[in-house]
């Protein structure tokens, strides 16, 4: 028998007992002839100790110990010294008088101290599997776990079905540059990785299965970024003769669920709007926050000032398209030229060619002296403004206005200390446009191809199809994107049409997806669905930085697993089977 009781399981209610113990050596301090070590494993730490005139054999062999070494001890739980108690650990109560050790396994010293904070990262994930040894590590991934759970039984009481779909399938652009799989049997033709199983789920709904589920791997040869690996986790859903709403409201409550249960710390209620989680149209989150995934936990809402910046007498504002303003009231902080020059960097990463500024009632820079009063008096009526308040702006095309001044937006709440971490505002953003324009001049989904128009729009696909609206709807949390959805479309004919609306015709249309157009043939159900990106939620719960620290074997963000050493040549044979030719190495 390796153990009797986890590491971390024993208390003052032990005392007394016989117990076999096994574990990862943390510690060892030598005190006086007495050796305590401290013994790790998944469930925490224990104490023990081995005294030289008791057991010399045994401490014999306790003298040879070192770091993460995993061995096997009994002993008598005993109670610990009157005064040493340790109250930070569960079992600081008690230590352990071994009368045995077996060594099972040694280890070479180890690259890092285990639970040390300020390892580099790349280091940890070479050597991920010591790096898994961590509190930290241990934590994050039992918090993944639970909430996965949480989320499958969520889903279960709601009368879903999970359903398994395959990794290998038909690549169709859904957005992002796929993983291509060469197929040996057919040669010069390729499976992909799916970035979601966004259409075998609607085929599922086709085939009457009413409500599906799935904890689901997906795969997008995208750059990478903080809240972005190459391969990911979403837990998806899609169900037959369900309404917007419906779809919202289930995963509403699955949230709900989730927060009371595992981050109980967290204000979320405040948030709230008649009891349900705030929702506000694409187009109030582009006006208000120049973004579409908002961060409410702190103002600093827009103000439209087009219409007063039309006799402002600076030109910039009069021939612009749109002006916006963001009020940073005096109150909350000063700003000085040094930061405004970094919010301005800010503001041209990310489209602007400048960031025009006021301090109100004062006379420098270029908006105070190349406006009239009138504009001045109106902008502090509008903005309502006091003296010694920084305006920023946002001036040109509408996107072009508001996404440059949203980052700012951003990065001075983080000056400021607005972002509350002890919050969680959960927000919907519905209505979100259907296409959007790609840099080349073409139109492309918002979303995807297979999201319904808004009832209220349809007949704009004929005549204009860039203002029509999509049944489509994202769950944003303190800024971050959780995820999304939509209502699908069910009509045959419309689903054709929107491809054509895309630039395909017939042979690419029939080319792609003339597998789902030949399944619409056979009878749809009214369907939507969404789907939740796991990864960033357990990030969100888990309170850290990014998805990497919730991840078992992540990749860097150069999309490399420096833990195995791939991406990495294969032997010629094998490439060569598979049909392959490597052309260029460099």
């Amino acid at each position: 028998m390796y153990r009797t009781h986890t590491c971390g399981a024993l208390n003052k209610q032990h005392i007394g007992e016989t117990v076999t113990l096994s574990g990862w050596v943390k510690v060892r301090r030598d005190l006086g002839g007495l050796i305590f070590i401290n013994l790790r494993d998944k469930s925490g730490v224990t104490q023990l100790v081995i005294d030289p005139e008791k057991e010399p054999a045994v401490h014999k062999i306790a003298e040879t110990l070192r770091a993460e070494w995993v061995i096997k001890v009994t002993g008598v739980v005993v109670a610990r010294v009157a005064g040493q108690e340790n109250k930070e650990m569960s079992t600081g109560e008690i230590e352990v008088q071994v009368s045995d050790i077996e060594i099972l396994s040694k280890a070479e010293v180890p690259p890092f101290e285990i639970d040390k904070g300020d390892v580099r990262e790349e280091l940890r994930l070479e050597y991920r599997y010591l790096d898994l040894r961590t509190e930290r590590m241990q934590r994050n991934l039992q918090l993944r776990h639970d909430l996965v759970r949480d989320i499958r039984q969520h889903f279960y009481g709601a009368d879903y079905t999970e359903v398994e779909t395959p990794i290998m399938v038909k690549g169709t652009p859904e957005g992002s540059r796929e993983y291509l799989v060469p197929s040996r049997m057919h040669p010069g033709s390729f499976y992909v990785l799916p970035q979601s199983p966004q259409q075998l789920k609607q085929l599922l709904m086709v085939g009457g299965l009413d409500k599906y589920f799935q904890v689901a791997r997906c795969f997008r040869d995208e750059d990478l970024r903080g809240d972005r690996q190459p391969e990911f986790t979403q837990f998806e859903i899609e169900a037959s003769f369900v309404s917007q709403a419906d779809v919202m409201n289930v995963f509403e409550d699955c949230f709900v669920k989730l927060t009371e249960k595992h981050a109980p710390q967290k204000e979320w209620k405040k948030f709230l709007v008649d009891g349900q989680f705030k929702q506000i149209t694409w187009q109030e989150a582009m006006e208000k926050y120049g973004s579409d995934k908002p961060d409410i936990r702190f103002g600093l809402e827009f103000e439209n000032i087009t219409d007063i910046s039309r006799t402002s007498g600076f030109g910039v504002f009069e021939s612009a398209e749109t002006v916006f303003a963001m009020k940073i009231p005096a109150s909350l902080g000063t700003f000085s030229r040094k930061d405004i020059d970094a919010f301005t960097e800010e503001a041209k990463k990310n489209g602007a060619m400048g960031l025009a500024w006021y301090r109100v009632d004062e006379a420098a820079g270029p908006v105070a002296k190349n406006t009239n009063d009138d504009f001045k008096q109106a902008l502090k009526e509008q903005t309502k403004a006091e003296s010694g308040d920084l305006v920023l702006f946002g001036a040109g095309e509408f996107l072009k206005a508001v996404e440059p001044l949203g980052a700012v937006r951003l990065m001075v709440a983080d000056r400021l200390g607005l972002r509350n971490q002890n919050e969680f505002a959960y927000l919907w953003v519905v209505d979100f446009p259907m296409f959007e324009m790609k840099e080349d001049g073409t139109r492309q989904a918002a979303h995807h191809p297979f999201t319904a128009p808004h009832p209220d729009d349809v007949d704009l696909l004929d005549t204009n199809p860039m203002q029509c609206r999509a049944l489509a709807y994202d769950l944003v949390m303190n800024g971050i994107e959780l995820g999304g959805g939509s209502i699908r479309i069910h009509d045959r004919d419309l689903q054709y049409k929107m491809f054509e609306i895309l630039g395909m015709d017939d042979a690419e249309i029939q080319m792609k997806f003339g597998h789902i157009l030949k399944a619409f043939s056979y009878g749809v159900p009214p369907h939507g669905g969404a789907a939740m990106g796991l990864d960033r939620v357990v990030m969100l719960f888990a309170d850290e930085p990014n998805i990497r620290e919730v991840i078992a074997f992540p990749k860097n963000q150069s999309g490399q697993d420096l833990m195995l050493g791939s991406p990495a040549p294969m032997p010629e044979k094998e490439v060569s089977e598979q049909n392959i030719k490597v052309i260029n190495v460099e």
